[in-house]
């Protein structure tokens, strides 16, 4: 290829080769991940021409810069004034931990409680498993509402499932009740003018977060809001791993079976729920709603479940979901089950995982047989070999897509939420967890992972080895990228 270039542009090598310089300069000046870093130079050594072209789309950070700009203005006008009226900071842990059954994770509890993350134990928790059970609970929540109805969700889409709800929304606004909608630029894009057009001439704030210009290059554009949000007059909260689509129902619209984990949430841990929506609704709207009574109530005694509601994003200073992945798994006693469809750990999420499962702790991680991008699936298969030397099950599973993200540490932790176990979900996007420290509710997840088991084909270390030199040389080349993935 190089030589080619040579021969038909050689009036443009020059040039080519002064933008590399820059690009490198650029990067070095930035002091990016290594791991990245290295990706974009083979990147770039591979693909003359494109590898230029897909870095300057999709590698540099003058959008992350703004964003990173505009939400420290938007955290200095509003953030601190909730967090000083919402959340006291000298009260951000309800009990002492060290005298609970909390203490093996207070690790994790405290660093997530130093961010917006504060436990709260008055909370009911229910789990959903897929569509199914999600949607009737959400129209249900949605036809209550009395004074505000806020959404914000990776993919919404104008189908079975969007236009019910969207239907509803329409006549709720009748009703008096406000309703925000925010839809991510890259993940709704299927969303037709027309839909924008009938929520807002209904009444229905609605806005794309972060619109994208060239469609066609939108496939992996980064800094992407993949968080799946739903509040309810301040007392009802749904998130997790669903969106707002009808492939996830498995009524026969769609040949391929999904699994998915979602949560209803109600109780204090609403409250940055709340928080996290409003952020970003004064960031697409530059509209700054008052944090009062109306959107942070009171609560009475709703239940007792400890659970803490944790954000992280290219806006964030810390990757504050991967490292409570990592204090998790180090807390871990006996076993840890993780549930994810995107496997594209980073060195230091795999040397946690591998270091567990060589003291002994038992590791036990599912993913899909199939995904829905080739070059995602062959990465993730690329590290099953170091995962099966180190004494890790590894299950693909086989009934249709995997897309729940749950983790389950022993029998008394969970997280559940939008976050994949990947550098995009860690370093690019906007997610949202929830963790769970209730036996009652670890349970349920512990049972639907061991049932879902029943679906999945285990990996044999000795078959595994014997694949074919092409599929093991396309995982290796794919999982060379993955830190852009």
């Amino acid at each position: 290829m190089l030589e080619l270039w040579h021969t038909v542009s050689p009036v443009l090598i020059p040039i080519y080769y002064v933008g590399i310089f820059f690009v490198v300069i650029n990067m070095l000046l930035e002091n990016r991940n290594p791991l990245k870093m290295h990706s974009y130079l083979l990147l770039l050594l591979l693909l003359p021409v494109a590898g230029l072209i897909i870095y300057l789309f999709f590698g540099q950070n003058q959008r992350k810069r703004k964003i990173f700009e505009k939400r420290r203005l938007i955290n200095q006008a509003f953030g601190d004034s909730y967090l000083a009226e919402y959340i006291d900071r000298s009260e951000r842990i309800p009990v002492p931990i060290e005298e609970s059954p909390l203490a093996q994770y207070e690790k994790v509890i405290r660093f997530l409680s130093k961010d917006l993350s504060p436990l709260s134990q008055n909370n009911k928790v229910e789990i959903l498993k897929n569509g199914e059970e999600k949607f009737p609970k959400v129209m249900e929540a949605v036809r209550n509402a009395r004074h505000h109805i806020h959404l914000e969700y990776y993919i919404f889409s104008d189908d079975t499932v969007g236009d019910p709800l969207a239907d509803l929304l329409l006549e709720k606004v009748k009703e008096g009740v406000k309703v925000r909608l925010i839809v991510d630029g890259v993940g709704s894009l299927g969303l037709k003018k027309a839909f924008f057009n009938k929520m807002r001439k209904g009444g229905v704030q609605i806005y794309e977060f972060m619109p994208v210009l060239f469609p066609s290059f939108t496939s992996k554009i980064n800094y992407r809001n993949h968080r799946k949000i739903i509040v309810i007059d301040g007392h009802i909260g749904f998130t997790g791993g669903i969106n707002f689509n009808d492939r996830y129902i498995n009524n026969g619209t769609h040949p391929l079976y999904w699994r998915d984990t979602h949560l209803r949430l109600e109780g204090e841990v609403v409250k940055t729920l709340q928080f996290l929506f409003l952020l970003n609704w004064q960031f697409v709207s530059n509209e700054e709603l008052k944090a009062d009574e109306n959107y942070f109530p009171d609560f009475t005694q709703t239940g007792n479940s400890f659970t803490q509601v944790n954000a992280s994003g290219p806006d964030w200073e810390l990757e504050s979901i991967m490292d409570s992945f990592l204090l998790a798994i180090n807390a871990a006693q006996r076993r840890v089950r993780i549930a994810t469809p995107y496997f594209i750990p980073t060195e230091s999420i795999l040397d946690a995982l591998v270091t567990a499962a060589k003291a002994d702790i038992e590791i036990e991680l599912m993913i899909p047989r199939e995904s829905d991008s080739w070059i995602v699936q062959a990465a993730s298969m690329s590290y099953i070999k170091v995962l099966l030397a180190a004494g890790i099950k590894v299950f693909l599973y086989q009934k249709g897509f995997l897309h729940s993200k749950v983790i389950m540490v022993d029998d008394n932790f969970a997280s559940v939420g939008s976050a994949n176990m990947d550098y995009r979900s860690f370093d690019l996007n906007h997610e949202v967890n929830t963790y769970l420290y209730e036996k009652a509710l670890v349970q349920i997840l512990i049972d639907q992972f061991e049932a879902d088991k029943a679906d999945c084909a285990q990996v044999d270390a000795k078959r595994w080895v014997n694949r074919s030199v092409p599929q093991k040389l396309k995982e290796s080349i794919c999982r060379l990228l993955a830190p852009l993935l």
